[in-house]
């Protein structure tokens, strides 16, 4: 089983005991193009997995055409430093990569797998027939136009979060391999930011595309319902939960990689 460790900043690099645990750097952001590193930031991470022998994953989130340029910038540096994983979460970046960074390899991320996420489901959990059980552990990989849709463009790893109430599915039967997200995972975002001014009195509850002071990266919400089960945790644009608890069935799943958030990603 390969073990990743995934950071959002250089100040979360591993320190030299827990590379050993480690045989490869996600690095990145997925939810926000504004958190997307400089050039200088990535090249400090590719070097310092170089420099200890990791092997380097770039995590790349949803974007505008603003972005899609930003980001284009630290393709090219990744392109010509080294050969690398390319996690993509909108499919204008999955367009690039293939027309411009044929040497960068893709991989289909968690925002794109269509997995069921609310947490509300595991207060019926219990009620539901098989076949619903496995409806709601499942995944839109499952479609066969869109596995060939992924075959087709190169792309043969999946990221996945860690359901609460399980995964059911075999991707190895059908030539994929999958990475699983640990201990958080995310069940939505959206470009119109919850934190933004949310610091600033009267606009508490100002939600909108705006520019931002990067109040996400100073404040984290954790959210209580007697309708939900568990604990949600709000930062930024983002709503995540958490779920240690490694499911048991990790080959029949196709899962070969664990991903470890030692942070919220964002």
């Amino acid at each position: 089983m390969e073990k990743a460790i995934y950071i959002t900043k250089l100040c979360e690099l591993p320190q030299e005991k827990e590379n050993k645990d480690f045989s490869r750097i996600y690095f990145g952001n997925e939810f926000c193009e504004r958190l997307l590193p400089t050039s200088e930031e990535l090249r400090a991470v590719i070097d310092f997995a170089t420099e200890r022998k990791m092997e380097f994953t770039l995590v790349t989130p949803y974007v505008t055409n603003k972005g899609l340029e930003r980001l284009e910038k630290l393709l090219s540096l990744l392109a010509k430093e080294t050969s690398a994983e390319v996690v993509f979460n909108d499919y204008g970046v999955l367009r690039l990569l293939l027309r411009k960074f044929g040497g960068l390899e893709p991989v289909m991320g968690r925002l794109l797998n269509k997995m069921k996420r609310g947490p509300r489901l595991m207060n019926l959990i219990g009620m539901l027939p098989e076949t619903s059980l496995a409806y709601f552990r499942g995944s839109s990989i499952e479609v066969s136009a869109f596995r060939n849709f992924l075959s087709k463009n190169g792309i043969n790893r999946v990221e996945l979060d860690n359901l609460l109430q399980g995964i059911s599915l075999n991707l190895p039967k059908f030539g994929f391999s999958a990475s699983l997200y640990i201990p958080y995972g995310y069940i939505t975002t959206t470009r119109n930011c919850l934190a933004i001014d949310c610091d600033v009195h009267g606009k508490e509850d100002v939600v909108g595309i705006f520019p931002c002071k990067k109040e996400c990266q100073r404040y984290t919400f954790y959210l209580k319902s007697k309708a939900m089960p568990i604990t949600l945790i709000r930062k930024g644009n983002t709503i995540f939960f958490k779920n240690e608890t490694i499911p048991k069935n990790l080959d029949e799943i196709g899962v070969d990689r664990i991903v470890y958030e030692p942070n919220l990603p964002l």
